[in-house]
């Protein structure tokens, strides 16, 4: 609009200026007035084509305001011709403003559900270190390592079934003694607890400060005790102050009972964690190397020892003195692995009628396992190590997920029954 006035006003006023030059009265001759009236001409001419250029320019300022917006629209119109060209079918106000809320979310939530879901699908798996058997979680504690008697007076025994390992020992009068190891599965009574030998010493040194569960020791064995890395839980000593009691069931010495809540709540905090013990089969991995048998018979002179395969059980039933060897609750013991470790024998230096068996070095072994036996042998470098037993072609045998007794037994005093 303003360049339309601007346009008006330089059309009119040239012609007022056209009418001066033509006023006789001031300039009082014709040949002047022509003079004036070509000139006035000319004038005209160079102001009318002056005020088109004025207008044309501002217009052309006037239409630079308006331009830069229309070209930066330019480049979205390609983002936005989609978007218009697929919300029009839809009501285009409604698509804009609900579109984008909409799909947000969704999909926001899926890509984040889906991942999400399969992480914690993928659980880790915990294992038992004794017994390869699936936990719920990791097994931290320490290992309770508790001597239990084995003497006749002393029958039926209480938490044998709970124990991971169990190892038989020679001791005096060529009596048996177990020294039972308790790490995935509690028991509410243990027992009878009897006292500690200088044998036991090498099966605690592997065990990474394990809690050692005795009745008490001589004063060589007590002292030669203390140099040993592990937490012992004597009768009598203050720590043990309310662990132990006496069973009214039997006649002391044969009836000192604990549980394995009360061993933890008193040394489980010193303790650590122990290695992994044994190498555990897969399911459904056969053993390979193996021989179907019957099962073995161990002689220690006054108890004879037999394991049989029970199929139904799984396991290999255990006799002892010809009677089948029940727990307190009369349960029968019956491990799924059972292995022969042939050792040698060496008088205690704590007593000279107390046999140590030698647990470094090597030796022959039999593996029972899964109604099989693997002829093979027995290696431990040093105490610290953990026993690695290998078949005859020195690989290692795994075995059957689940509980292992270990006879250390001379040789030539077991036989295999076909």
């Amino acid at each position: 609009m303003a360049a339309v006035a601007l346009l008006h006003m330089s059309r009119s006023r040239p012609l007022e200026h056209v009418r001066e030059p033509f006023d006789e009265g001031r300039h009082g001759a014709i040949g002047a007035c022509r003079r004036t009236g070509a000139s006035a001409g000319r004038t005209r001419r160079l102001l009318s084509w002056a005020t088109w250029l004025v207008a044309l320019m501002l217009l052309a300022a006037c239409s630079s305001i308006t331009v830069p917006p229309e070209t930066t629209e330019v480049e979205p119109a390609p983002a936005a011709t989609p978007a218009t060209t697929v919300t029009p079918p839809t009501t285009a106000a409604p698509t804009v403003g609900t579109t984008p809320p909409t799909t947000a979310a969704p999909v926001t939530s899926v890509a984040v559900s889906e991942p999400a879901t399969a992480t914690t699908t993928a659980a880790p798996q915990f294992t038992a270190p004794f017994t390869g058997l699936p936990t719920p979680t990791e097994m931290l504690r320490p290992a309770a390592v508790v001597k239990i008697d084995n003497h006749p007076r002393a029958l039926p025994q209480w938490g044998l079934n709970h124990a991971d390992v169990v190892y038989e020992e020679l001791v005096e009068a060529r009596l048996t003694r177990f020294a039972a190891i308790f790490h995935s599965t509690d028991a509410d009574v243990v027992g009878p607890v009897r006292s500690a030998r200088t044998g036991d010493f090498a099966l605690l040194s592997n065990l990474n400060r394990p809690i050692f569960v005795n009745s008490g020791a001589n004063d060589y064995t007590a002292r030669a005790l203390r140099r040993v890395d592990a937490i012992a839980i004597i009768d009598g000593a203050a720590i043990a102050k309310g662990v132990f009691e006496r069973s009214p069931e039997k006649n002391a010495p044969h009836n000192l009972i604990t549980d394995t809540a009360r061993i933890y709540a008193s040394g489980a905090a010193e303790g650590r964690t122990p290695p992994k013990y044994f190498r555990f089969r897969a399911q459904g991995e056969p053993l390979a190397r193996g021989t179907a048998v019957s099962g073995v018979d161990v002689d220690y002179g006054q108890i004879k020892a037999s394991y049989r395969w029970d199929a139904a059980a799984g396991g290999w039933a255990r006799t002892q003195n010809g009677n089948d060897h029940t727990d307190f609750d009369g349960v029968r013991i019956a491990p799924e692995n059972v292995i022969v470790q042939f050792v040698r024998y060496r008088q205690s230096p704590a007593d000279a009628a107390t046999p140590e068996p030698v647990l470094t070095g090597g030796g022959e072994a039999w593996i029972f396992s899964d109604g099989m036996l693997v002829r093979g042998t027995w290696e431990r470098l040093s105490e610290l190590d953990v026993t690695v037993f290998r078949s005859d072609n020195a690989l290692i045998v795994p075995l059957t997920p689940g509980r292992t007794w270990i006879s250390l037994a001379r040789a030539g005093t077991a036989e295999i029954v076909p």
